[in-house]
């Protein structure tokens, strides 16, 4: 059983030094960690080659087109899908891992035969958490969002969930409201899912990689509302 990071990176130059301390700390160092610049404008390139020439269980990929978080994630988890022992886990370049244990114990859930797995969280505004457990009879796309902020989840999971699910009407790929487009379409494939009432990530909400927060937000309830309320796409 391996961890893979997937951490998806936007003018996350100010952040990075603590996020990479937060993985190279984990008690469990069987992890690999996969970095994508998706086109930002600060130093976050040069940062990213600095740390890939210090550890080789690191991998850095630099885009040039923009493609937002989710496109990113999901590309790189469909490299993974046909490994049934691989476990992805989403770290967001602005925010960081805050128990050396994540790995551990994410490992532990999987070995005991999760599909999905996430952990309780703290916002670095007032340590608020909204994580917390869902009923295995529930439809997770009717029920109230609860499976934040650490997302992972069985790398072959995602062979059961096509592309559809992570666009719009429009067949364009989501660009805000990832965590929901992304984790609903897992959690409605598999009963075996599981939460960690340990707090395992911090989340940055004063994100400095986010220019125009009213627009992120709009966009982000846009989507929301939308993969809601369409549901699961299945494959044809």
């Amino acid at each position: 059983m391996k961890v893979v990071f997937i951490i998806p990176c936007f003018n996350a130059e100010k952040n990075l030094d603590k996020l990479v301390n937060s993985v190279f700390s984990q008690v469990d160092d069987l992890w690999s960690a996969i970095f994508i610049d998706d086109m930002s404008t600060d130093n976050t390139w040069a940062k990213l080659t600095d740390l890939k020439n210090k550890d080789p269980r690191i991998e850095i990929r630099k885009n040039y087109e923009k493609k937002y978080a989710l496109k990113n994630i999901v590309e790189v988890a469909r490299e993974f899908e046909k490994e049934k022992n691989t476990i992805i886990a989403v770290i967001d370049g602005d925010d960081q891992l805050c128990n050396n244990d994540t790995v551990d114990l994410l490992k532990q859930c999987y070995e005991s035969g999760n599909d999905v797995v996430w952990t309780a969280h703290r916002w670095d505004i007032n340590n608020l958490n909204i994580s917390r457990e869902m009923p295995d009879n529930v439809n997770p796309y009717q029920w109230p969002w609860c499976t934040s902020h650490l997302r992972t989840f069985r790398s072959s999971l995602m062979s059961a969930v096509c592309d559809d699910n992570f666009k719009n009407y429009k067949n364009e790929w989501f660009k805000r409201g990832y965590d929901q487009a992304l984790m609903l379409p897992l959690l409605k494939c598999t009963h075996r899912r599981k939460y960690i009432d340990k707090t395992c990530y911090l989340y940055n909400i004063n994100s400095v990689s986010i220019s125009d927060r009213d627009w992120a937000e709009k966009e982000q309830i846009s989507t929301i509302n939308f993969v809601r309320s369409r549901g699961f796409v299945a494959k044809n």
